[in-house]
C-alpha cells in the first residue's frame, strides 16, 4: 500500500508527464510544413490528453488538500 506522501509523489510525477506530453504536441502543432492531417490527429490526441489532464489535476489537488 502506498503511503499518503508517496501517493503525493506518484500523483505529481504523473502530472508532470502529463504536462510534458502536452507541451510536446503543441511544439509539433508549431512544425513548419505540418499536413492537415498530422495537425487534426495532434489536436485529437491534445483535446484528450487535456481532458486527462484536468482529471488528474482534480486528483492531485484532493490528495494535496487532504
Amino acid at each position: 500500500m502506498l503511503t499518503k506522501d508517496k501517493l503525493k509523489e506518484t500523483l505529481l510525477n504523473e502530472l508532470k508527464e502529463e504536462c510534458l506530453i502536452i507541451l510536446s504536441l503543441l511544439n509539433q502543432l508549431e512544425t513548419p510544413g505540418i499536413s492537415e492531417t498530422q495537425e487534426d490527429e495532434i489536436l485529437g490526441e491534445l483535446s484528450a490528453r487535456l481532458v486527462h489532464l484536468e482529471i488528474h489535476a482534480k486528483e492531485t489537488q484532493e490528495q494535496i488538500d487532504s
